[in-house]
């Protein structure tokens, strides 16, 4: 029997590899890619290494399966991951509606997490009162949040889970090369394409900083030592149809590119199972039954800080 576990799991699970000085020289790719920064070249290379590791079985983790309450989501908390015998499994299947927790509640001026505020705002939100005038009154519930967290905008509602297992690309690895270069080549036609994209993503160096605008973090934020000449708005422009056009899709095709020249099934023992503490899922799982892993990939992610 074959498990499934989802991709936000299985990028969980390679984020969690330890990498050394050794590994962070490896190869991202056949050629040389300099426009990633440090976490994405992080990212990429645990995926790598996590595949590598699979032929002897031997992981070194930093961490298990256990995932910490990131304080994104109002009703988000720590958890362990699971894993599914049954690819139909209402768990990996359902969808919930959650609540974003707004950048000014979420982080301090220093940028570290406020805890405590986004516990308080949790609290607040989820008030019988407060949930029907956000449903029925916005006018009234941004009063309340105005008074209160001197907050204007409500919080955005988001669509979580229900991606399923979804299936890994069909494409050969010569093909995902062929996809790489080609980008490869766009990514040098948009940097000539205007002197505006040259002198942010080129001379700036702009092109490693793309977390500017994927990052809830950042993206809201003035940009800083911005001195290209050109406005927040107008640097942001460009790193936006940089990032879509260019940075993400070459990265969702690393992450297959690696999984088809090293692993291709995604076929482990359940010795993995045992070193990250995944945890059965309730529904679909017997309790006796430990003996592969399967991870489906899909390419839904984002890569923010």
């Amino acid at each position: 029997m074959k498990h499934f576990i989802t991709k936000s799991n299985f990028i969980r699970i390679t984020q969690k590899v330890a990498l050394n000085e050794e590994h962070l020289k490896d190869e991202i790719y056949k050629k040389k890619i300099y426009f990633f920064n440090l976490i994405e070249q992080k990212k990429i290379l645990s995926v790598k290494q996590f595949l590598v590791n699979s032929e002897n079985e031997f992981y070194q983790f930093v961490g298990n399966g256990f995932i910490d309450d990131t304080y994104s989501f109002v009703n988000e908390e720590s958890h362990f991951a699971k894993y599914h015998a049954d690819r139909d499994c209402k768990g990996l299947l359902s969808t919930f509606k959650d609540f974003e927790i707004p950048v000014e509640i979420k982080f301090k001026a220093n940028g570290e997490i406020d805890t405590r505020r986004v516990e308080e705002f949790r609290l607040w939100f989820k008030q019988t009162e407060i949930q029907a005038l956000f449903h029925n009154n916005q006018k009234e519930f941004i009063i309340r949040l105005q008074g209160r967290f001197s907050l204007q905008n409500p919080p955005k509602v988001v669509e979580l889970g229900g991606s399923g297992v979804q299936g890994i690309t069909n494409l050969t690895q010569s093909e995902i090369e062929n996809f790489i270069d080609d980008l490869l080549v766009q990514a040098s036609r948009f940097y000539q394409s205007s002197i505006k994209n040259r002198k942010i993503l080129v001379e700036h160096n702009f092109s490693k900083k793309t977390y500017l605008v994927t990052s809830k973090k950042y993206r809201n934020e003035p940009i800083l030592n911005n001195i290209t000449g050109y406005t927040d708005n107008e640097v942001k422009e460009v790193l936006i149809e940089f990032y879509t056009q260019i940075k993400k899709p070459i990265i969702d095709y690393l992450v297959d590119y690696w999984i088809i020249k090293l692993n291709p099934k995604l076929d482990f023992s359940s010795s993995i199972l045992e070193q990250i503490q995944f945890k059965p899922c309730n529904y679909c799982v017997p309790k006796k039954v430990l003996v592969h892993l399967q991870v489906d990939i899909d390419d839904s992610d984002e890569l923010d800080l």
